[in-house]
């Protein structure tokens, strides 16, 4: 079985790969956390802290919920102006493997190279290192997108 897509990344499908990959690594999860307790130090205990420290508590709690999501949105959107992303990705997954190309580049990546493969309800996010993803929007999929889930579910247990 082999799955053809042409994909044009879109500002949504990028931002949610962005903010995903941010929150759910360890660094992510401890800035939440991070604000969360500036949050509730900030509120519980209202009355204990000075002006100065209550506005630092205000911008930790700011940073991580706030302040970061709106860096990663705009770096999403600056990356999606670049020339790259202008035109379509042409993807063939099939039994050996994943091949990407636009114009006349191509990169092939056998199923063994693949690090990590996130499913997701809109997308599969394809990780060829610790960093860096293919983004497969489901929308984009004209209808493959279930026989994709299927495909890279079985070779990637292998």
């Amino acid at each position: 079985m082999s799955i053809n897509l042409d994909i044009m990344l879109d500002w949504k499908s990028l931002n949610q790969f962005l903010l995903y990959h941010n929150y759910m690594r360890p660094s992510g999860i401890i800035g939440l956390v991070i604000s969360i307790a500036a949050v509730v130090a900030l509120c519980v205990e209202w009355g204990l802290w000075t002006m100065p420290q209550k506005v630092m508590l205000a911008a930790l709690a700011l940073l991580f919920t706030v302040l970061q999501p709106l860096m990663l949105l705009s770096k999403g959107r600056r990356q999606l102006q670049m020339d790259e992303f202008q035109i379509p990705f042409h993807y063939l997954f099939d039994e050996n493997g994943v091949t990407i190309s636009q114009k006349d580049q191509r990169q092939e990546f056998t199923w063994a190279d693949v690090r990590k493969i996130v499913y997701r309800k809109n997308s599969i996010y394809v990780y060829m290192s610790s960093i860096s993803a293919f983004v497969i929007p489901a929308a984009q999929c004209g209808g493959q997108f279930e026989d994709l889930v299927k495909l890279t579910r079985e070779k990637r247990v292998k």
